[in-house]
């Protein structure tokens, strides 16, 4: 009698662990919803990271400047290669991104990166000179 009883109570467990499953994850992937980029600033430079050997991205938005950091490493050329996604990156471009933590994403085609956005590290961050008041 004994494995019937431990064959139910495990076919039981299932069932409720399958109930709470399809009951919590779809509200949960609903709750993200598509991600915002509310940051805006366009491509003021670039230039090759002597350190990393990486392409690095100045961008000025209304109240900062950031350097971002394309992360990519040249592999056939001695030039590293570019963020954008299929529109590479250029100095005027203007762009939205998002900032979460030391990271800026910018969004690209899901062709480009399966998340659908592109990852730069933020080296640095400062503050827009503010114009004097007369």
């Amino acid at each position: 009698m004994r494995p019937a009883r431990t064959s139910l109570n495990h076919l039981l467990a299932t069932l409720m662990v399958s109930v709470l499953t399809l009951t919590i994850l779809p509200g949960g992937a609903m709750a993200q919803g598509p991600k915002a980029y509310p940051e805006e600033g366009k491509v003021v430079g670039t230039a090759i990271n002597q350190v990393t050997g990486t392409r690095t991205y100045k961008i000025s938005t209304e109240n900062k400047i950031y350097e971002l950091d394309c992360g990519k490493h040249p592999i056939f050329s001695r030039t590293p290669g570019e963020c954008g996604g299929d529109k590479k990156l250029q100095i005027g471009d203007s762009i939205h991104f998002r900032m979460e933590k030391s990271w800026a994403y910018l969004p690209v085609a899901t062709t480009v990166e399966s998340s659908g956005e592109q990852r730069l590290r933020i080296l640095r961050e400062e503050a827009k000179p503010q114009p004097k008041a007369n």
